[in-house]
């Protein structure tokens, strides 16, 4: 039986992506992670949320870029709001009529600069 459950145990390691790894739909920023979830590449609400990694609380810009993938140009930029990070996350939602040919992508504007996630398509 213990012999099993290492066997497990190693199978599970072998697999497992590294800890480091950024999950689909994220930027890894300097100080934190960017981030957009949602049903890609069909209507519904789409989240993008800002985690930080270094204490003290701020006021960011979130909002979205959909891009046309077979021309590769962006079709739309949209600022949902400003949010302050709470326990060092903001995030806001909205319902997004993205067709089968569109990707999406997070936003964040924050001290004059724009950051953004990885494009899901």
């Amino acid at each position: 039986m213990f012999g099993v459950l290492l066997a497990l145990l190693v199978a599970g390691l072998v697999v497992a992506p590294p800890a480091g790894a950024t999950p689909q739909g994220c930027g890894d920023l300097s100080n934190g992670q960017l981030c957009i979830t949602g049903p890609v590449p069909t209507p519904g609400t789409y989240t993008v949320s800002y985690w930080r990694h270094i204490s003290g609380e701020i006021t960011v810009r979130l909002g979205h870029q959909i891009k046309i993938e077979r021309t590769g140009r962006i079709a739309q930029t949209t600022w949902l709001g400003k949010k302050k990070t709470q326990n060092g996350s903001a995030k806001l939602s909205r319902f997004v009529d993205l067709d089968g040919e569109g990707c999406i992508r997070g936003i964040m504007s924050h001290g004059g600069e724009t950051f953004v996630s990885k494009w899901r398509c």
